[in-house]
């Protein structure tokens, strides 16, 4: 924007060597711009998983027991057992919405038979155990399921499920040789599920609807960004895409569509309650954002003002500072812009005609211009030192403003404003595709702007909320 600005005088200096006082014909420019489109946002989201499953850890139980543990738990006359499984750093994968867990571990376990008649034990308990004393713990593979699914009143559900649970090695207890392995498991896996129910139920009680309806409030209220105006989003729908896993980091894309505005003002209208649907679909990665932006004439002055205010221009040995400048807006379209200078020397030099957006060449021309200075030194100094037949052949008798060529030479200074940290867990990087200004209308108290940006963006969170 500042470099946009800057080169508002330089020019402004081509303007006077092409400017007549003749007005030009053959151009309309209509009463209002036409409706934009709706703006679609998509943006991956990429969450470091560390500092996820740091605090995942602590909800996974660290160890399964049967029930009464040290105490035997006796499913049945003849059988008792007890067992504990301790397990390790689990790992995790995720595709499309489906979480998978897997925990692996050690676990010990103690049985014990007896003959039982008309259920009561006639014979004395036969025990046997293994991992127990000097005995190795045995080793078994837990791996549990879970699908999450976004609802669109701003919760999560998950349908968490034991998977497979295997034994590497078989545990055989008592003088019977009797192996034990399958209760145990079928133990450890009722003990899982009671874990996979939990989970559930924890998941299904966390609600984000109050968050999620602060932020969509916040889309209709507008938000200054730095000196260049307020914005307000107006969001009417939210998507969520698939969540994944890979390479240590979670990620997972969020929309929106909506209709963003930029202005001068800061009043924020009274809006009603509002809903706005959420859709779960694919993940996306692209934004195609249509801005309207009005700014009344004060407001750009100001702008200008503060930007150009002191600059120095040497011209041919004159050094021109810039000491002001004001645009204001007539009826018909037109506009005056107002540069106040000094240096080698002083005045004011007023510049005023029609804006005319060429959307296709991205050029902006004046083909009505008209200029005045207010001082004869300069007057002569310019009028003498421009070459007015070589620009007159260059443009071929047309003044304007090249914003395509200005958006290209200020591409990096505009990709470095995408590329930031937000916050000190939140950064923004990608890069813009295109910029392109497709439609200009002044009015008599504010120049009407639409904006066209299409860009690939991500989020990228470190994982600390």
């Amino acid at each position: 924007m500042k470099s946009i600005l800057f080169s508002i005088f330089s020019v402004s200096l081509f303007f006077i060597s092409c400017s007549t006082s003749k007005k030009a014909t053959g151009f309309r420019l209509p009463d209002s711009l036409p409706a934009l489109p709706v703006s679609e946002i998509d943006l991956p989201v990429r969450i470091n998983a560390k500092s996820i499953l740091f605090k995942a850890n602590f909800l996974v139980p660290a160890q399964f027991t049967s029930d009464g543990w040290p105490n035997y738990s006796q499913p049945s006359c003849d059988f008792r057992y007890k067992y504990r499984f301790t397990r390790s750093a689990f790992t995790v994968t995720c595709v499309n919405n489906v979480l998978g867990i897997q925990l692996t571990g050690n676990y010990q376990v103690a049985g014990a038979k007896c003959v039982c008649s008309m259920g009561k034990s006639i014979s004395p308990w036969i025990s046997g155990s293994c991992g127990f004393g000097n005995e190795p713990l045995r080793h078994v593979t837990i791996n549990v399921s879970s699908r999450l699914s976004f609802l669109p009143n701003f919760k999560i559900s998950t349908a968490t499920t034991p998977g497979k649970i295997e034994a590497q090695d078989k545990c055989y207890v008592s003088l019977f040789s009797s192996d034990v392995t399958q209760q145990v498991l079928d133990s450890v896996r009722a003990s899982v599920q009671n874990f996979c129910n939990t989970l559930d139920a924890t998941i299904s009680g966390m609600d984000f609807s109050g968050i999620a309806q602060q932020s969509v409030e916040k889309g209709f209220h507008k938000t200054p960004i730095s000196k260049y105006g307020f914005l307000v989003i107006n969001p009417s729908a939210i998507r969520v895409g698939q969540l994944n896993y890979s390479k240590d980091s979670f990620s997972i894309s969020v929309g929106i569509s909506c209709k963003p505005e930029l202005s001068s003002d800061s009043l924020t209208k009274e809006i009603a309650e509002v809903h706005v649907p959420v859709n779960v679909g694919e993940n996306k990665d692209n934004v195609n954002m249509y801005v309207n932006a009005a700014y009344d004439y004060e407001f750009i002055s100001k702008l200008l003002s503060d930007t150009l205010r002191n600059k120095v221009f040497d011209y041919k040995g004159r050094t021109i500072v810039i000491k002001d400048a004001a645009i204001k807006g007539f009826g018909n379209h037109q506009v005056e812009i107002r540069i106040d200078f000094a240096g080698t020397s002083s005045g004011r030099l007023y510049l005023r005609g029609t804006p005319v957006l060429d959307t296709a060449k991205q050029t902006l021309s004046i083909p009505d211009i008209s200029s005045s200075l207010e001082t004869k030194d300069l007057m002569m100094m310019i009028g003498k030192s421009i070459v007015k037949n070589k620009i007159k052949k260059n443009l071929g008798g047309g003044t304007y403003l090249d914003i395509g060529g200005l958006v290209k030479s200020n591409m990096k200074m505009i990709d470095s404003m995408v590329n930031k940290n937000l916050n000190k867990n939140l950064s923004l990087a990608g890069k813009i595709n295109e910029l392109r200004i497709v439609g200009l209308l002044p009015q008599a108290k504010e120049l009407q702007v639409q904006i066209y940006t299409s860009a690939n963006l991500e989020l990228v969170s470190n994982g600390s909320f």
